[in-house]
């Protein structure tokens, strides 16, 4: 009898499904991006009811199965899966599927209280959904000045790759240990050391092209949806006003210096860096540095080759470890940036170049290219590819929002702080 009952439900909910699905404002949110999370069955770029009805119609035969139907990724698309669908936008399944930045499909246990990290930028994505609480571990790249609550957490990893210190990791025994896919091997050792004890989910928080995905599929992980969905918004309304003002507009040609060993260096990154190409497409530039060789870094690029391409723009990403004091929370003046730049201007490949002739070549705090911070680093490049388009658009209060809003942090930027020079 208990059984009869519970098969009349289920036709009851999939015939009510049914209903909903012919009702107005039931469309994909997206036909773009797709959300890889087993449970988003319609294959937009959220988690909703809409996927209930399409899993309803799935099983009935009117709609073509997809992958991501399978909720609980069993193998078949079937009620049990409406029942996870429906635990997932609830915020309360046990288990989620989905599929990493490492294109590795990975069950989640739920719900995750304690997270290891090896990247900085995870810390600062976890701590944008206000769920900083849950890191256990995390790794020495992370910016104190910023975040000093880290200071406190132990060390389980070094500057940001993979030399993980696994020790600590196990004794730490958390939830998932939150990896970045790097364009470098290390990831598949990771894998083999800690699991199946521990969870390896790798997620890139410093690529302009995933980023909004990855923030979703981490809020989802960490059930933080508003938090997640605020953020999400923030992002997508900054890349569309550039976007949409960039339009079919003349790209300037840009080589963007990497900071390098030395300031001498000729360091850039090519179209295999993870989300360059993409970064440039937003604010609509060329990298001249496109097609050189290599797996994404350049290390050293042909002198006679750059003054040969003669770019219309250097910018130039600035890392404290090797100029300090040029930028940074903790800077208040410009004086260390300036001598930089001019030491720049000065060098072989770029003195009597356009780009030095125009006063175009800038410089900005590296943090703003391999965090979630890069959206201040895209409006950046977006005033001072096109100044005549971005008026109105302001990096700084860009920054200050993020800062406030996302990050909680009480630092004001019209008094504190230089990240850019010169400032647009």
């Amino acid at each position: 009898m208990q059984n009869k009952t519970l098969v009349s439900l289920e036709i009851a909910i999939v015939f009510c499904l049914l209903f909903l699905a012919a009702l107005p404002g039931l469309a994909s949110a997206s036909e773009d991006e797709t959300l890889d999370i087993y449970g988003n069955a319609n294959e937009d770029d959220i988690i909703d009811m809409r996927d209930l009805t399409f899993t309803a119609r799935m099983i009935l035969g009117l709609e073509d199965e997809t992958e991501l139907a399978d909720a609980n990724y069993d193998g078949r698309v079937s009620v049990a899966d409406m029942t996870q669908i429906g635990l997932i936008i609830l915020g309360r399944e046990s288990k989620l599927t989905l599929v990493d930045s490492a294109d590795r499909i990975v069950t989640v246990n739920k719900p995750v209280e304690k997270v290891v990290i090896n990247m900085h930028a995870a810390y600062e994505a976890i701590k944008a959904l206000g769920a900083e609480d849950s890191v256990v571990g995390r790794c020495k790249s992370i910016n104190e000045i910023l975040f000093p609550e880290v200071g406190e957490l132990p060390d389980t990893s070094g500057s940001g790759g993979y030399d993980i210190y696994y020790e600590t990791v196990f004794e730490l025994d958390p939830d998932i240990f939150l990896s970045w896919n790097a364009p470098f091997p290390g990831l598949d050792d990771v894998i083999n050391t800690l699991e199946p004890e521990i969870t390896v989910v790798a997620l890139n928080f410093h690529e302009p092209e995933t980023l909004i995905e990855d923030i979703r599929k981490l809020r989802y992980v960490l059930n933080t949806e508003e938090k997640g969905e605020e953020l999400i918004a923030f992002y997508e309304g900054i890349i569309k006003e550039i976007t949409e003002k960039t339009a079919g507009e003349e790209k300037p040609e840009v080589f963007r210096k990497y900071p390098g060993w030395t300031p001498e260096q000729l360091g850039t990154f090519n179209d295999k860096a993870p989300g360059m190409r993409y970064q440039f497409e937003i604010v609509c530039g060329t990298n001249i540095a496109a097609d050189l060789p290599g797996f994404g870094f350049v290390s050293d690029v042909d002198q006679e080759w750059l003054i040969d391409q003669n770019p219309d723009i250097v910018v130039a990403d600035i890392w404290n470890v090797y100029h300090p004091g040029a930028f940074g929370y903790e800077v208040d003046n410009t004086s260390v940036a300036i001598a930089r730049r001019e030491q720049i201007m000065a060098m072989d490949a770029f003195a009597g170049g356009k780009a030095v002739e125009d006063g175009k070549v800038y410089l900005y705090e590296s943090e703003f290219g391999c965090t979630p911070r890069i959206i201040v680093g895209i409006a950046y490049w977006a005033k001072w590819f096109h100044p005549e388009l971005f008026s109105e658009l302001d990096p700084k209060a860009i920054h200050q929002e993020y800062l406030t809003e996302f990050l909680g942090i009480d630092y004001d930027l019209s008094e504190h702080g230089v990240f850019a020079y010169p400032e647009p």
